[in-house]
């Protein structure tokens, strides 16, 4: 008896390890994210869905523009509503939303916490850069990732080839705050001219990388329709059906 492929099918499916299973719906992720928040504002600016903290020091967006050559998630944090954004966090169209939103909950923990000083501490502390390097590299080896080091930057590999993080120098050993200092690119490997993409600026604080690069290194289960998950990851996935409510409980008794 042979058995229909789920995966031939537009089924609801649980993929393993998550960040390969594509994209997923962003209004839904943005939305969900706004949900039971009530210091967060959703609104519309031209082609972006904005979720902002009430005292305009934080937002999540989402560009709803297909064909702008802009990333299509931008996350930040600003010590004041006048003030330039301290740090961003930028995800491209083929990130997993529920990268995304693991940055975005981290976000607003910290905005969410109850003292000026806890807050700043969380969120635009000055001079991070070589404690966050020392935290990721740390995650990195624990995970059993190896180390590529280049004069320009320090490249960690997952042992299966599908996940990179690098971490980049400045020439001077200083940089701008605005400057790429952190790359998190995954995919296919062999394909890595498709992998998705984040980028973090130099002062983006530790436990927002942290929260992105923890989902590769410890990845959970995101559900996808089948014919969403990109067929050149299917060879390193787990899948199986989303169980439905009868075969839940008939597991149960």
């Amino acid at each position: 008896m042979t058995h229909p492929d789920p995966l031939a099918h537009n089924m609801p499916m649980v993929v393993f390890p998550g960040y390969l299973a594509g994209p997923g719906e962003g209004l839904d992720a943005i939305f969900e994210f706004g949900r039971g928040r009530d210091d967060w504002l959703l609104t519309v600016v031209d082609d972006h869905l904005v979720a902002g903290h009430e005292s305009t020091n934080g937002l999540v967006m989402l560009n709803q523009d297909t064909d702008s050559p802009y990333p299509q998630w931008n996350i930040g944090a600003r010590s004041s509503p006048t003030a330039e954004f301290a740090w961003r966090a930028t995800f491209d169209a083929p990130t997993p939303a529920e990268v995304v939103l693991s940055v975005a909950r981290r976000l607003a923990h910290s905005m969410a916490l109850p003292t000026r000083s806890e807050r700043e501490q969380h969120l635009w502390s000055r001079g991070c850069y070589t404690g966050t390097h020392n935290v990721l590299r740390a995650e990195a080896a624990h995970a059993g990732w190896t180390t590529r080091p280049h004069c320009r930057a320090l490249t960690f590999d997952a042992p299966d080839g599908t996940a990179t993080l690098r971490i980049h120098h400045s020439a001077d050993g200083h940089g701008d705050a605005t400057d790429v200092a952190y790359t998190l690119t995954a995919g296919a490997r062999g394909h890595e001219g498709t992998w998705w993409t984040a980028e973090f600026s130099r002062d983006t604080p530790t436990g927002i990388v942290l929260a992105a690069l923890r989902t590769v290194t410890n990845p959970g289960r995101y559900t996808r329709r089948a014919a969403r998950i990109p067929m050149r990851h299917r060879a390193f996935l787990r899948t199986h059906p989303v169980a439905r409510r009868g075969q839940d409980f008939a597991r149960g008794r």
